[in-house]
């Protein structure tokens, strides 16, 4: 050890100048009621980029749903802390506000919002959101004045208003407005600006030209009060003063008994005055502390000390109030306080228990730089702040009083890089990068250890410190550990102790003794955990092992501590761990289990063996008992989210520090509340995926062909907004809720009809859950998805299946007869008992193909009658496309059977003369071709090509048009029935004498010869293989033989098998 040499006078003198001149000033007794605690405020920040119409705050309000309303000179905004919905003058629109200029805002006790603007007053509905505008008139009834000032709703819930030509007060029973002390002038002016109710339901009215009080009870106004300035802009009442804002005159402070009046004024160059005389803006927190807003800064009043502290605008510090022009103050429901200001809002939570100690640039009693390495309090209450850069700092919190110590002066600290700051008695010991240093508090003087002294420390690099129980301090350094006997003043250096345990040129990051007298080493580059017996000299390496949940987290570590169950905790690279030393296991915390980052550095313990820890984004307090953690950030108050390693500290009242990048928070544990109440979830918004906004009170409603929900929602709490988080549940559509984070919006799509519940709860910062916030959602059922819906599917499918009963009954009664007069001919005739036989195998034949076509659209009828059937028993729901699906596979067949029915109906009427024909003269050119046409998918999809090749341009003849189409279509359709893959159909129109011929020539299948008289007989089809492949009932044929019949002409078939048919109408020009 080498300790410093005498000094030289001049030495000594400049010792006493610089250190003890500067200490004195420390550890003196300086007067403490004439100090105030600066304690910096962290603003959060809502500007024009996060949605604001526009920057300038004018006025500031919350409702009794918990939203804020933000007025500005260009729009309304209401903000639930996620969005903003904007309120603005539209042109010819009465349900917008009547100016987006906006003044004051209140709420009555029927819910209305009261707005005030430069051209007239305004009422908007919470319930609707229906707004009613009130514009000045020189009738009776009337408002005075466009131009409102202020607004104020009373005890008694009466709205008072105060324009630019006199007070206005509100009767809702005839929703019209009376004039108030405009007789005889009794107001000392009628521009009036701002209106305040005091304890005694007195209402002050602040004019530009003096303060009025209206006394109700004697009807009296009294206008003469001595003030620094008549012009009043701002009024605040508490329990026994009335806060009075001017002008250019400061603050007078009101006795409400006996109307004294005490005068603050901003003088420049004055510490701890206003900030500015014109003041705009006053409240009272939840602390009991006065706030002050004024067009230069923003002031807290100190009634003890009877003076101001000051918080303005700073440029370095994006934490700091966003502006010095303040409009208006206001504290909402959680007791958080919003500074409108002309570039924004900014958010402070006066409860915030958070301390800092931070740079600034513009203030030389501040700490010299907000890199932090090394936090320790002295036996004075004085507070030791390490920098990486900057030297040391001594801060006196009770006289608010800032030294710096660096290199710049000679014979002080031997680096400004400091590392660890430690104390005992009198002596305050710092780790540097360049050796060791030694304060000694009563000489002031510093000693110097360095590697190049004799008996010294082992390495120049000291990163960590300790104090043993026998007063030995421990030198944790950048290759290796010492000690310092204080007594004796000798270094013992323990490389032989770990070189024996392969511990070589290890960094200590931590030393620590437990309860038990043992030592502990936490170490850098992988060295683990460091376990030594300094009795026997036993020492025991923790390192994370493989596949080994119960070992040490991460090699490298941080810190240590002890709580007082004698459990380590060791905040490493990765994770916090728990070691059990009789167990000798370890529990590992990691971000899995909440935490917010996995380095940490810093753990401190209080108390309640609570654990709290620094990391790289934010503090984390860790509830042992209950296995959660709670994180702080910035948004909490703490100076910066990213800390430092040797930058935390308990002191004896169990005060914490961590420090990190951007200075030191401090705060007692026992301010940090953990268990507050979360207000209740409000849902904001209901609208459908087509933006239309939906009703609601106690149940959403939504119609059939609107099943698309999205539900808007909110906490009403704006300390942390940024860290709430919500979960949502739909029951009968999730089964699990929902984590959605800071996402306040759900979404739901293609809702099936029915009744639901929505379900949403949000989650504090701390952790803390709301009570679950619920409405019913019913989901119209579409009308062909109803019970009438089902009973008319039923009695359609009746009628239907009893149409088909009766035809069948009719046509089997047909063929009764039929055969029954062939039976009579049999006895009379061997051909005609031959052409019965015959007639039977046709018949037969005929009831085969005929049912063939009726079993294949009554079976699919009859499918889908069973599936809606069994789906409307077991009440489940069929979506809308499987339902269209259903609904047209029914038409279909339904047709299907109409049509067959339909030629069956047509060809009994042709036979018994009772069919009539439409004669016009018609274009039968014309109608071919359309005809053919029609048909050209059907062709071409079956993989034929039709031919269409008219010898004559056109030939009207009398004809019945729909008839002769009918027939085109039954000979198309027949060749496409009996032409396979690749053939052709050829038709062909020629003009002879006094007729037309309609040729349908295809290169099908063919029929033979002995068929082809048969083909028209309505109980006959030709025996073919593919005529039993395709199918047919053989009417089409008949029927079309039966309609040219009626037109007095004929058709006949050419035709070979195997080689086509060609099919020949002829047909008249003209009917006699």
């Amino acid at each position: 050890m080498k300790v410093l040499k005498k000094i030289s006078l001049i030495y000594i003198l400049s010792i006493i100048f610089i250190f003890i001149g500067g200490y004195s000033e420390v550890y003196g007794k300086t007067n403490i009621n004439n100090r105030f605690e600066n304690k910096k405020i962290n603003f959060n920040k809502v500007t024009i980029l996060d949605g604001m119409s526009q920057s300038s705050a004018q006025h500031i309000f919350q409702d009794s749903k918990g939203y804020m309303w933000i007025g500005t000179s260009d729009g309304l905004n209401r903000y639930n802390g996620h969005d903003f919905n904007i309120y603005s003058y539209k042109r010819n629109n009465d349900n917008t506000i009547s100016s987006n200029n906006i003044k004051a805002i209140v709420e009555d006790k029927e819910n209305n919002l009261w707005i005030s603007t430069s051209n007239g007053l305004n009422r908007i509905s919470l319930s609707n959101n229906n707004i009613k505008r009130y514009i000045a008139k020189r009738e009776e009834g009337h408002i005075s004045s466009n131009l409102i000032e202020e607004l104020l709703v009373d005890s008694k819930g009466r709205l008072w208003i105060c324009t630019r030509d006199g007070l206005n007060l509100y009767n809702k029973e005839t929703d019209s407005f009376k004039r108030i002390g405009y007789e005889d002038e009794i107001l000392s002016d009628q521009w009036t600006h701002v209106l305040e109710e005091d304890i005694y339901g007195r209402i002050w009215i602040g004019t530009k030209n003096g303060l009025n009080m209206y006394n109700e009870q004697t009807g009296e106004i009294v206008k003469k009060f001595n003030l620094s300035d008549d012009n009043i802009c701002s009024l605040y009442a508490d329990e026994s003063k009335l806060w009075i804002g001017t002008v250019n005159g400061g603050v007078n402070i009101m006795n409400l008994n006996d109307f004294t009046v005490k005068v603050y004024k901003g003088e420049e160059g004055k510490e701890n005055s206003l900030p500015s005389n014109h003041v705009t803006s006053m409240l009272k927190d939840d602390l009991g502390n006065i706030w002050i807003g004024t067009s230069d800064g923003l002031a807290k009043y100190c009634e003890e000390k009877d003076g101001f502290i000051v918080y303005k605008a700073e440029a370095h510090d994006e934490f700091s109030l966003i502006d010095n022009d303040i409009y208006n103050l206001y504290k909402d429901k959680s007791g958080t306080i919003w500074v409108g200001t002309y570039k924004g809002i900014s958010l402070f939570n006066p409860h915030s228990p958070f301390i800092n100690y931070t740079h600034n640039p513009n203030n030389e009693n501040s700490i010299s730089s907000n890199a932090i390495s090394g936090i320790y309090e002295d036996n004075e209450g004085l507070l030791w702040i390490g920098t990486k850069d900057k030297g040391v700092n001594i801060v006196d919190s009770q006289n608010n009083k800032t030294i710096r110590i660096n290199t710049s002066n000679k014979n002080t600290i031997s680096s400004n890089n400091i590392r660890d700051i430690i104390g005992i008695d009198n002596e305050i010991w710092i780790a540097t990068n360049n050796g060791l240093n030694k304060f000694d508090k009563v000489t002031k003087k510093f000693e110097h250890y360095k590697l190049e002294d004799k008996n010294s420390i082992i390495n120049n690099n000291v990163r960590t410190l300790f104090i043993d129980n026998e007063g030995i301090l421990w030198i944790g350094t950048n290759e290796g550990l010492c000690t310092f006997d204080r007594n004796s003043k000798i270094f013992k250096d323990y490389k032989k102790i770990f070189y024996k345990n392969n511990i070589v040129k290890k960094s200590f990051t931590d030393i620590f003794q437990d309860s038990e007298g043992i030592m502990w080493f936490v170490l850098n580059d992988n060295g683990g955990l460091i376990r030594y017996d300094k009795k026997t000299e036993n020492i025991k390496v923790y390192k994370n092992e493989i596949n080994n949940d119960k070992s040490l987290s991460f090699n490298t570590g941080e810190s240590i501590n002890e709580d007082s169950k004698g459990n380590l905790w060791i905040g490493t690279k990765h994770g916090l761990n728990k070691f059990d030393k009789k167990k000798e296991e370890f529990t590992v915390y990691t971000d899995e289990n909440g935490l917010p980052n996995n380095n940490i550095y810093g753990v401190l313990i209080d108390a309640e063996d609570t654990i709290w820890v620094s990391t790289n984004y934010g503090i984390s307090k860790l509830s042992v008992e209950k296995n959660r953690f709670i994180n702080y950030s910035i948004i909490d108050g703490l100076a910066s989210n990213e800390h430092n390693g040797y930058s935390y500290y308990k002191n004896k009242e169990g005060k914490m520090f961590f420090g990190g990048i951007n200075g030191v928070s401090s705060f007692n544990p026992n301010d940090l509340k953990e268990e507050e109440p979360v207000p209740n979830v409000n849902i904001s918004e209901v609208t459908t995926s087509k933006g239309n906004i939906i009703e609601f009170e106690k149940s959403i409603n939504l119609s059939y062909n609107s099943r698309e929900l999205y539900v808007d929602f909110f906490i009403p709490d704006y300390r942390n907004i940024r860290k709430t988080e919500y979960a949502y549940k739909l029951e009968g559509i999730d089964k699990e809720w929902f984590l959605s984070e800071n996402k306040n919006y759900a979404k739901y799509a293609s809702l099936p009809s029915g009744q639901y519940k929505f379900l949403v709860a949000g989650k504090n910062s701390n952790g803390i859950w709301s009570d679950i916030t619920s409405i019913n959602v019913n989901v119209e059922k579409a009308p062909w998805n109803t019970p009438l819906a089902y009973c008319f599917y039923i009695v359609i499918i009746g009628i239907i299946f009893y149409y088909i009963w009766n035809e069948v009954n009719l046509l089997d009664n047909l063929v009764k007869q039929r055969t029954k007069e062939l039976n009579n001919k049999l006895y009379e005739n061997k051909e005609l008992y031959c052409k019965l036989i015959e007639n039977e195998r046709y018949k037969n034949n005929y009831f085969i193909n005929l049912s063939h076509e009726l079993r294949t659209p009554l079976n699919v009828i009859l499918t889908i009658e069973q599936l809606i059937t069994s789906l409307n028993k077991d009440n489940k729901e069929i979506d809308e496309k499987k339902l269209t699906y259903y609904m047209q596979t029914l038409r279909r067949n339904s047709k299907r059977l109409l049509n067959l029915i339909n030629n069956i109906i047509d060809t009994s009427k042709i036979e018994s003369g009772e069919y009539k024909l439409n004669i016009k003269k018609e274009d039968i050119v014309y109608i071919v071709e359309e005809t053919a046409l029609s048909m050209k998918e059907l062709v071409e999809s079956n993989g034929l090509n039709l031919i269409i090749d008219p010898q004559i341009e056109e030939k009207f003849i009398e004809c019945d048009k729909e008839e002769i189409e009918r027939c085109v279509i039954n000979l198309i359709a027949n060749a496409v029935k009996f032409t396979e893959r690749g053939g052709e159909i050829y038709i062909s129109i020629i003009e002879l004498e006094n007729n037309v011929q309609i040729r349908v020539k295809d290169t099908g299948i063919g029929i033979s010869l002995e068929y082809q008289e048969a083909i028209f007989n309505r109980f006959a089809q030709a025996y073919h293989k593919a005529s039993e492949e395709f199918g047919g009932s053989g009417l089409g044929l008949t029927l079309t033989k039966h309609l040219l019949n009626l037109h007095n002409g004929d058709i006949r078939v050419i035709s070979e098998q195997g080689k086509g048919s060609e099919f020949i109408i002829t047909l008249p020009i003209t009917q006699n």
